[in-house]
């Protein structure tokens, strides 16, 4: 989960440099084409593509439905925000998933969080608002106004994205999760690609420069074919609202790369908001009433069902 969560900053910092010269839509297009051909690769060459053929009709069909929140309104939606917020606001506003994820998985699939928990979350969630903030809620012009599409688009990408993890857990309890995130990945990869031809082409994304392309293919690989196998073979294994906890780490990755990369400063503020971050974490996952272990026990008993 640190591995895939820091993949997953870089969507952030770098993104914000894409949509300067790219369109949004260009970018989400080319990303998850890049991505799904690199995890395709993988795949073939491991040989597990050939576990797809013992993934039932239902199922398939059901992972084609993923695409649409996990890659298709996904992208849309968190490089929209990109174009009109900065980085470090849209890292954190997507942040707020943990929650949607924590109560959909009351919702849907009936685990608890103790109080302990939630308190580790909301510990969690002020440490995010103290490090990607804290130079200020202004943003990088120095005028202090939030934009309300942007945030919208944020907290869209957010909701998308806890969909598309708590509704995939309970596929990922019969199939690979590799095979599941391919499959969503196609879905969602040919709806964007397909949107995108519809509206506005791909002229500006070919001549964007050697530069930008290179970008977009490091994002694709990175944050699509690397990151999210890593986050469904984790969620396989773990309740939902134990893996997703891990996703406030993002912003840190996300204000740490933007320091190297677009050469941002912080004050201590990050250093007490990464503190508060990482005690969060700690609370949340040793104090959750669901135990890692109950999952091996629904895989277990499916498997005697069966």
């Amino acid at each position: 989960m640190l591995i895939a969560s820091f993949f997953w900053a870089l969507r952030h910092p770098l993104g914000k440099i894409i949509v300067k010269t790219v369109h949004p839509f260009q970018l989400g297009t080319g990303t998850l084409v890049t991505g799904f051909f690199g995890l395709l690769v993988f795949l073939v060459i491991t040989g597990r593509i050939k576990a797809i053929k013992k993934i039932p009709l239902k199922d398939i069909l059901l992972s084609l439905g993923l695409g649409v929140f996990g890659f298709f309104l996904y992208q849309v939606f968190v490089f929209s925000a990109l174009e009109r917020i900065t980085s470090s606001m849209n890292a954190v506003l997507i942040s707020v998933n943990v929650v949607f994820i924590s109560i959909l998985s009351y919702i849907i699939l009936k685990e608890k969080i103790k109080i302990a928990g939630i308190i580790g979350i909301i510990l969690a969630f002020i440490g995010v608002v103290l490090v990607t903030f804290n130079n200020g809620f202004s943003d990088v012009e120095g005028f202090n106004i939030i934009d309300i599409p942007g945030v919208v688009f944020s907290l869209l990408a957010a909701l998308s994205f806890a969909l598309y993890s708590v509704l995939g857990k309970k596929i990922l309890k019969r199939n690979d999760p590799l095979i599941v995130t391919a499959i969503s990945l196609f879905s969602g990869t040919t709806l964007l690609a397909i949107f995108t031809a519809g509206t506005v082409g791909y002229s500006g994304l070919f001549s964007s420069g050697w530069y930008n392309l290179l970008l977009i293919a490091i994002l694709g690989l990175t944050v699509t074919a690397i990151a999210y196998p890593l986050w469904f073979t984790c969620l396989k294994n773990l309740p939902a609202s134990h893996v997703s906890i891990y996703i406030y780490i993002t912003p840190v990755f996300a204000v740490i790369i933007s320091l190297v990369v677009l050469k941002e400063f912080f004050s201590w503020l990050f250093w007490v908001g990464s503190a508060l971050i990482i005690a969060g974490i700690i609370i949340t996952n040793r104090f959750s009433s669901a135990a890692p272990g109950s999952i091996d026990r629904d895989l277990k008993k499916d498997s005697a069902n069966r």
